[in-house]
């Protein structure tokens, strides 16, 4: 039998906010001006889910530059130029964070994003309250997803053992995270970056070993709800 969830460990772009599909565009953009170019496609495929370390070693392999002081400066400037305007919540995150609420089930951010990005986020979104000191980043570990540092972290830090947690996912390097700290695992697949594809990602989350997929956060609330 399963153990009971106490905890639940969201990630944030993709799952939080819809967010992947600015990030990622804009990511292609960086690339091209580092000189390691790649479409959106190959962009999505090697990098959802994946803190700014990947990107980072991708134009050193392909250029052998090091762009590690330049890169988050260069990123952000123009992806939070883009957030100002064009970032939105999830539709119906709302509702499960309360659903959670009235269950009395803590929850908490686990994201490959940065301290600054996550703040930037929050601020933006209106989001914030909710997670108040229970924001973790990439940062905060040596080793980002699909590593199980930061889930591990996270949870140690809020005090639940790893069979105890339950991560909220769209990624394959998240899924896998999640299986490899001994959580359960949701795939979300509700993100703008999906559309069109839905059927395919759901099928590359559940071969990561999520255990579940939702395409709408009220099928996820109802979940919760049971």
């Amino acid at each position: 039998m399963p153990a009971p969830i106490k905890a639940v460990l969201f990630d944030c772009d993709g799952v939080l906010v819809n967010s992947e599909p600015i990030s990622l565009s804009t990511l292609v953009d960086v690339l091209a001006h580092f000189g390691a170019s790649l479409s959106g496609e190959e962009v999505a495929r090697l990098f959802t889910g994946r803190s700014s370390a990947a990107p980072i070693q991708y134009i050193f392999d392909q250029t052998g530059r090091d762009v590690n002081a330049e890169f988050k400066p260069y990123f952000y400037d123009k992806l939070f130029a883009r957030y100002e305007s064009e970032l939105r919540k999830i539709d119906g995150i709302d509702g499960v964070l309360t659903a959670l609420k009235t269950r009395d089930i803590p929850f908490c951010i686990s994201s490959s994003s940065s301290v600054q990005r996550l703040e930037t986020t929050m601020r933006l979104t209106g989001l914030g309250p909710w997670f108040k000191g229970r924001i973790y980043s990439a940062d905060f570990v040596k080793n980002g997803k699909p590593a199980p540092d930061l889930f591990l972290y996270a949870a140690q830090d809020m005090g639940f053992a790893p069979e105890n947690c339950l991560v909220v996912e769209d990624s394959v390097a998240g899924a896998q995270a999640a299986i490899a700290a001994g959580m359960t695992c949701w795939g979300f697949v509700g993100g703008g970056h999906y559309d069109g594809s839905r059927d395919s990602a759901r099928q590359r989350l559940i071969d990561a070993g999520a255990h579940q997929v939702f395409t709408t956060m009220a099928d996820m609330k109802t979940a919760i709800s049971v």
